[in-house]
C-alpha cells in the first residue's frame, strides 16, 4: 500500500463492484449485503495489512473508508427498497445520505494526497508552483517527511547520566579534533575530508581510530558513514561522496584505548559543477 490513491481507489472500486454483485444476484437486501460486504472486506484487508503494514496512518485511513462505502451504498439500496411503493419518489435518494458520501469520501481523499506527499513528496511539477522555489540552484528538491527524528535514541541519551558522565571524561581529556575539507564539496563527487586530532598539550596523536556519518537533514536515508586512515603527525583522511547538496550534520567519533571524544558540525555541500567523479 505504498501509493495511498491507488490502493484507496482500488479498494473501494472492488468493494462497490462486489456489493452490486451480491445485491444483483443473491435476494440479500440492502442492509444484509453491506453487512457481508464490510464482513468479506475485514477479512482480507486486515490480515493483507498486517503482512505489509505500512503505519497506523494508513491502516486507519483505508480501514475508515473501506468501511463506508459498503455502510453509505446499504443506506442508499434500503432507502430505495423503501421507497418503492411510492410512485411520486420512486428512484429518488433523499440528499442526506448522498451528503455524507461526498463529505467522508472529500475527507478520505484529502487525507490520502496529504499522507501520500508526507510520504513520498510532492511530485516535481508541483514545486515552484505549489511550494516555495528553492533559494539556491538545487535541482532536486525533496518535500517528503520520512518519518520520526533519526538516531532519536542518540538524542535521548542526553537526558541520561550516562552521558553526562562521557561529556566530563571528554573535557578532562582536552583533546583538540579540528576536521575540514581540501576543496569544497559537491554533490556526488568524491572530496577529500581532513581531521587533525591533538592533545591537550597540543601534541598530536597519531594511534587513533576515527569513525563518523554526515547526516543529512531532510532524509536521513542518505546518511553516509565512514572510516578514516591516519596519515601522520595526528593528520587523518577520508574520501567521501555526499550525494546531495545542502546541509549536512556531521558526527565525529575519536578512540584511543578507553579514551572517547566525540564532536558534532555541519557543512555545506554544493551541486555539482561537472560530471562526477
Amino acid at each position: 500500500m505504498d501509493n495511498l490513491v491507488v490502493s484507496l481507489g482500488l479498494g473501494v472500486a472492488l468493494i462497490a463492484a462486489l456489493f452490486f454483485l451480491i445485491y444483483r444476484f443473491t435476494r440479500l437486501r440492502g442492509y444484509q449485503t453491506a453487512g457481508l460486504v464490510l464482513a468479506i472486506t475485514m477479512i482480507v484487508f486486515v490480515p493483507l495489512s498486517v503482512l505489509t503494514w505500512a503505519g497506523a496512518d494508513v491502516f486507519a485511513i483505508h480501514l475508515a473508508l473501506y468501511t463506508i462505502v459498503p455502510y453509505g451504498l446499504g443506506i442508499i439500496t434500503t432507502q430505495l427498497e423503501g421507497e418503492q411503493g411510492t410512485k411520486a419518489r420512486r428512484g429518488r435518494l433523499h440528499w442526506a445520505p448522498i451528503t455524507l458520501l461526498v463529505f467522508f469520501g472529500i475527507v478520505a481523499t484529502v487525507n490520502a494526497i496529504l499522507l501520500s506527499v508526507a510520504t513520498h513528496g510532492m511530485p516535481e511539477r508541483f514545486i515552484g508552483v505549489l511550494l516555495p522555489k528553492p533559494e539556491s540552484a538545487a535541482t532536486q528538491v525533496t518535500s517528503g517527511f520520512p518519518g520520526t527524528v533519526a538516531r532519536i535514541s542518540e538524542r535521548k541519551e542526553a537526558l541520561a547520566v550516562p552521558y553526562f558522565e562521557q561529556i566530563r571524561e571528554q573535557r578532562e581529556l582536552g583533546w583538540q579534533v579540528h576536521q575540514g575539507w581540501q576543496s569544497r564539496p559537491e554533490a556526488g563527487r568524491s572530496a577529500l575530508f581532513q581531521v587533525r586530532v591533538l592533545d591537550r598539550e597540543g601534541r598530536p596523536i597519531p594511534d587513533a581510530t576515527i569513525e563518523g556519518e554526515f547526516m543529512r537533514v531532510a532524509d536521513f536515508n542518505l546518511d553516509q558513514p565512514f572510516s578514516m586512515r591516519p596519515m601522520g603527525g595526528g593528520l587523518y583522511e577520508s574520501r567521501v561522496t555526499l550525494p546531495a547538496a545542502g546541509r549536512w550534520d556531521l558526527q565525529i567519533r575519536v578512540r584511543r584505548g578507553d579514551d572517547v571524544f566525540e564532536q558534532q558540525a555541519s557543512t555545506s555541500v554544493r551541486e555539482s559543477r561537472g560530471q562526477p567523479g
